[in-house]
């Protein structure tokens, strides 16, 4: 039925626009109006005449209506962005918006307008502060005696018990315990109704110990409430988990980042990797090649795996592996030189390394700047399309290592070539801006500055990850290289040299120098042994 609707809403747009001429933003509303009465009336004598909803016919029929309209709040913009900024057909622009608000529409019409009975277990309205009480996480069971449907343990570190597959930290995944010798959880993670009307603008709520996130499609939208108690309780909303990468990635990784500095670790976005005992931290913004630096040297250099996007620091000094798989991208194929991928999905590699480009994050965080619901439509489009992601030891033979001390922190810049070394104060300035790099997607930024993990709040815990990082690399040399392509993994195996500031090698250069003799100037070549002092 919803494809059906589609198919009126496209007829009617173009009805309104070239036999009217009426302008095509003012069709693409009036076009809504008529595909919601045709999608009403097939749904209702058709796809759930089965049904015995609780709310009356009137109350089905203004609630369809306020839903398609409310989608409007999302599809107007995008459709003036697609025509205005991107060039695309009207026509076209208004079915890709029609597709990417197609879930949200099928849930919120199956599990609310349509539904047979409430699945509200306790209050739900966040709008209302002061209206719900702290309630204890529930831990969720797959039957009579069994432990939570996910366990992880993330490094002996801390524990997470989920509803929802978190494929980032499948490498830590566990098995149930016996009742009696399982640890409690940090994290509880479960799914459930967030939210309750449609509204014009993302409303965040902190009430008692619950930050409630909810975006301008009620309860249909990917809306989460994060419960600052002992385990920490996360409570999304069926389309979020329904994308358990932006669940992950906006939502969970953010906390876990937080509750680890509150243990004495931290989360640091780098890669790392390990030679001869030794672990090597790579830090860049993202999109910079460390995936690909780190594949090439893994693959041509023999070093040991621990991790390609996010590593756990420990204040002692020493590195712990934390192996997300990789999110691919046609570069990144080519330095893996075609690994073992099979035909489809390399084809389908095309799509989902273009959406999950650079350049499809810069559309995302323009997005993230209007007034639109931006992580229902981020979870939207990544159940569509959903990232290409693969673990370092299905595309390649290599090892992955558990930890080591840290030896090196190379800090990686595209640009005119540059090599130095850098202070702790001024290396430390730049890894936790690398880090803030990958939370720059919302809704990090609204609900970061309101967490409070064992009596320190955002603040507190921000200086103390400043403190543990500095401690950690004390130690450590640490090198700022700058490169004008990819060239890294050639480079950086000859720069890695031993801690102490020791000379490890001693290049000879060319260098041109110039010398005054007799009155004139005449260039000279000197062979000059560089020793850097640190």
């Amino acid at each position: 039925m919803g494809l059906s609707g589609i198919l009126v809403n496209q007829v009617a747009l173009a009805l309104f626009t070239e036999t009217y001429g009426v302008y095509y933003v003012l069709s693409a509303v009036l076009a809504t109006q008529v595909s919601t009465v045709s999608n009403f009336l097939a749904t209702e004598y058709w796809a759930f005449s089965d049904r015995a909803a609780h709310r009356s016919l009137r109350t089905r029929f203004l609630s369809f209506l306020a839903l398609n309209n409310a989608t409007l709040l999302l599809r107007v913009p995008l459709l003036s962005l697609f025509v205005s900024v991107f060039g695309i057909n009207y026509f076209v622009a208004n079915f890709s918006t029609l597709i990417i608000t197609f879930g949200v529409r099928f849930l919120f019409a199956d599990g609310w307008i349509w539904s047979v009975t409430s699945a509200v277990s306790h209050p739900a309205g966040v709008e209302a502060v002061g209206s719900e009480r702290p309630e204890p996480p529930r831990l969720v069971s797959v039957g009579p005696g069994a432990g939570p449907k996910y366990r992880y343990d993330v490094a002996g570190i801390l524990r997470i018990d989920s509803e929802v597959a978190l494929r980032e930290l499948a490498y830590f995944r566990t098995t149930a315990e016996p009742l009696a010798t399982q640890a409690d959880p940090d994290i509880v993670i479960r799914v459930g109704r967030v939210g309750s009307f449609p509204a014009r603008r993302i409303r965040f709520v902190e009430d008692a110990g619950k930050l409630s996130y909810v975006e301008q499609l009620g309860v249909a939208g990917a809306n989460f409430r994060l419960t600052m108690a002992d385990p920490i309780l996360i409570e999304v909303a069926p389309l979020l988990a329904r994308s358990p990468h932006v669940l992950y990635t906006n939502v969970v990784e953010a906390l876990l980042r937080f509750l680890l500095v509150s243990r004495g670790y931290v989360l640091l976005h780098s890669a790392c990797i390990m030679a001869d005992g030794k672990a090597t931290l790579l830090s860049a913004q993202t999109d910079t090649g460390k995936t690909s630096t780190v594949i090439q040297l893994v693959r041509d250099h023999g070093f040991e795996f621990l991790s390609d996007d996010m590593t756990i620091i420990s204040p002692d000094g020493r590195a712990i592996c934390y192996p997300k798989p990789m999110t691919l991208s046609y570069h990144t194929m080519s330095s893996i030189k075609g690994g073992t991928l099979r035909r489809r999905e390399r084809a389908a590699l095309a799509i989902q390394s273009r959406l999950h480009s650079k350049s499809g994050r810069s559309v995302g965080h323009f997005l993230g700047s209007l007034n639109i619901p931006i992580v229902s439509i981020n979870s939207i489009v990544q159940i569509l399309v959903p990232p290409p992601k693969y673990r370092i030891d299905a595309l390649m033979a290599c090892r992955i290592a558990a930890e080591a001390p840290i030896a090196h922190v190379f800090l990686m810049e595209r640009g005119e070539s540059l090599h130095e070394r850098v202070t702790p104060g001024d290396a430390i300035r730049q890894l936790i801006e690398n880090t803030d790099d990958a939370y720059g997607f919302p809704p990090f930024a609204t609900f970061s500055p309101r967490i409070s993990i064992g009596g320190e709040d955002y603040l507190a815990l921000r200086r103390k990850e400043e403190d543990l990082l500095l401690q950690a690399l004390k130690s450590a040399s640490v090198h700022r290289v700058r490169v004008p392509g990819h060239g890294w993994a050639e480079l950086l195996p000859e720069l890695m040299g031993p801690p102490d500031g020791s000379t490890a090698h001693h290049p000879i250069y060319l260098v041109p120098v110039m010398a005054e003799q007799a009155g004139s100037l005449e260039l000279a070549a000197q062979e000059v042994t560089v020793r850097e002092t640190g």
